[in-house]
């Protein structure tokens, strides 16, 4: 056994023996020579004697009972307890491994598979896809809540060799009053952990199987969106007044007027306008959406490095950016907003990283801030009065779309457009959907009314 390193444990040479599921016809050496055969019960078994069992040449050349082989074994005392924590065909991956592992138990970050809990797995794997890009920082936020949520419920603490189908599903049945939002991120979120418990060996049987995912005793949210009416009662307000009554406010009545244009006219989300960049963002007849607004760990709000759709669409091969078409609207309307927006972004001597939009100082605009704004304009202008909590910006995308659909554009074209994938419009805007197509097929029967097509009479003939 040959020491490495100060006390940290050992790397050693042994030679493994597995079973073979049948013998084979001759005999080993170590077999042949044998004088003594009642140790092994004259070889009806997997019994070895002595000299077979210290074997450490004769058996890896031929054996007929065990399939033979080297290994390099590493081993280390992690928290008092002596342990093997590499088992490898050649020394220097066995060491590689094992200098690996003690410099996570130096700096905290092991994990001792026998003993780690639900919690403790669930933070190493969200860790793990921030640090490979897979996910934002954004996304990474929204799933420490997630996890945050699955500790106040009581099961963070149970090792995952403990944890079982029951402690899943109470757990999932006790947030049926929630969203179906939520039920879902939760949902998927123990059955990601489960599937990286397995691969790593943490446990050999998925907890996950045949556990139901409930559905929400909420009803669904539908999306709320302004009117005709609505919509051109804002637009004339906000074009017509000063939207900046707080002296200390930090943004300027034309950007936020702006703002709400560009929300309502191209169905962008608030963070992909606010993150819009005049040198790169602006093409000569479209708008090049690429990245949005994200909060880091720190809190602080930054630029992500790209939009989610973009994520999703460079994992498969596809631009990571959409165009909006400034056609999107009438006449040169966009353009126009853009232009005056230019010239404001350029003469702000603290707009430093170009943005189309920024406060005075030259810094990111706040998503809350926007809100809040948008809140109280809507208000002023008499526009969804009967809201409970008020309007929010994200109406302004749902208000693009539903006159999308009203127009009769297609599902995948204003997919393109927003950023929504097909399937999820279809969903969302379900109610929307319905109501145009009973109107299209007014049209049709007006069609059949027209040109004399009666049917009334197959049923008088009935």
């Amino acid at each position: 056994m040959s020491k490495n390193g100060k006390g940290e444990g050992s790397t050693y040479k042994t030679i493994k023996k597995n079973k073979r599921p049948q013998f084979l016809k001759e005999e080993c050496l170590i077999c042949k020579n044998c004088k003594d055969r009642s140790k092994c019960n004259n070889r009806q078994g997997y019994v070895k004697c002595e000299k077979c069992a210290n074997c450490k040449t004769e058996c890896l050349k031929y054996c007929d009972r065990f399939y033979c082989y080297e290994k390099w074994i590493s081993q280390a005392t992690i928290n008092g307890r002596h342990t093997t924590i590499s088992t490898e065909n050649k020394q220097a991956e066995a060491n590689k491994i094992k200098r690996d592992i003690l410099t996570k138990v130096d700096t905290g970050k092991y994990v001792d598979k026998n003993n780690v809990s639900l919690s403790t797995l669930l933070n190493l794997m969200e860790e793990g896809k921030l640090n490979s890009n897979t996910i934002t920082e954004n996304s990474y936020l929204r799933n420490m809540c997630v996890i945050k949520k699955i500790n106040t419920l009581g099961i963070g603490n149970i090792p995952m060799q403990k944890l079982t189908k029951d402690n899943i599903q109470d757990t999932l049945n006790s947030i049926k009053s929630q969203s179906q939002s939520n039920i879902d991120k939760m949902y998927d979120e123990l059955n990601s952990v489960c599937r990286k418990a397995i691969i790593e060996k943490i446990i050999e049987d998925n907890p996950m199987v045949g556990v139901n995912k409930p559905i929400s005793e909420q009803s669904q949210k539908v999306p709320i969106a302004f009117t005709i009416e609505e919509e051109n009662q804002l637009i004339k307000y906000v074009n017509n007044n000063n939207l900046i009554t707080d002296s200390k406010c930090t943004i300027d009545t034309i950007s936020l007027k702006n703002i709400i244009l560009l929300g309502l006219l191209t169905g962008m989300r608030i963070g992909e306008i606010c993150a819009l960049n005049y040198e790169s963002s602006i093409g000569e007849d479209y708008i090049k959406v690429s990245k949005t607004l994200t909060n880091g760990k720190n809190g602080r709000i930054k630029i992500g490095e790209t939009t989610k759709t973009g994520r999703v669409n460079r994992k498969n091969h596809k631009l990571d950016y959409r165009a909006v078409p400034f056609n999107v609207a009438t006449g040169d309307v966009i353009k126009n907003i853009l232009d005056e927006q230019i010239e404001i972004a350029k003469n702000n001597p603290k707009n430093k990283e170009h943005l189309l939009f920024c406060k005075l100082d030259g810094t990111y605009i706040n998503h809350s801030k926007i809100t809040g704004l948008f809140k109280r304009i809507c208000k002023e202008a008499n526009v969804k009065l009967d809201l409970p909590n008020g309007c929010h910006f994200h109406m302004t995308k749902h208000t693009f779309i539903t006159r999308n659909i009203e127009a009769g554009i297609k599902t995948l074209t204003i997919s393109n457009i927003v950023g929504t994938t097909p399937r999820v419009l279809e969903k969302t805007y379900a109610h929307i959907l319905r109501d145009f197509r009973n109107k299209e097929l007014e049209t049709l029967n007006k069609y059949y009314e027209t040109n004399k097509l009666s049917f009334s009479a197959i049923l008088e003939n009935n």
